[in-house]
């Protein structure tokens, strides 16, 4: 616990550690539906099946894939941070729509276009996060904020896992598309917050990170 708290000096470094809430939040309540959307699929959507659930992830991660290509390019042409927090921010609003729209999800190709905008959403928001944290994190604690970062998803995956399962039974799926929802919009405000952080903010070569000049 003191670990975390020596970590986690706010004032020190507000941006990171928004950053980091904001990540954790977002990555976490994707973990709610990790176990329970296979089920949802074949139960309520219709023509919903194994291979269709393939079919949707294969959508997401080539529109990602590739799309994310030509962003992260796109983004480094600019001097300043202001499109970097634009396109973290667009990219977390598409997010916080995708849990929303399984619950009126009707058809396989509604269930298709959902994922492409995930797909969307993803290749928008993961460049300029990783780009925003790498600038900002504490040069002495490299290792240790970025370590903050994968631990505090993989704790919240791991209970968030355990929990989408059993309130998927209690009270449906659509309480967890909902708790999923929340999280992606506490995570959005928290990027709101930090969009005077960037106004104006000119982008730094991370000297300690990737040491290009001698």
């Amino acid at each position: 616990m003191n670990t975390i708290k020596k970590l986690l000096h706010w004032k020190e470094n507000p941006i990171i550690n928004s950053l980091l809430v904001a990540n954790i939040l977002s990555n976490t309540g994707w973990a709610f539906i990790s176990p329970i959307l296979a089920i949802y699929v074949v139960r309520n959507i219709q023509g919903g099946t194994v291979q269709a659930i393939g079919v949707c992830y294969f959508i997401y991660w080539v529109v990602k894939g590739v799309l994310q290509l030509f962003i992260a390019k796109s983004l480094d042409k600019v001097k300043g941070e202001g499109d970097d927090y634009f396109s973290l921010l667009l990219g977390q609003l598409l997010d916080t729509i995708v849990p929303l729209a399984f619950i009126f999800a009707h058809s396989v190709n509604e269930l298709y276009l959902i994922f492409f905008i995930y797909g969307i959403g993803d290749a928008l928001y993961i460049p300029p996060w990783n780009a925003l944290f790498t600038r900002h994190v504490n040069p002495n604690k490299v290792s240790s904020q970025w370590a903050l970062d994968s631990s505090g998803f993989n704790l919240g995956a791991a209970i968030a896992i355990v929990a989408g399962s059993a309130l998927a039974v209690a009270f449906g799926f659509r309480t967890v598309f909902v708790l999923v929802a929340i999280a992606q919009i506490i995570s959005l405000i928290t990027i709101f917050r930090l969009g005077s952080s960037f106004k104006g903010k000119q982008k730094v070569l991370v000297k300690y990170f990737f040491p290009l000049e001698k």
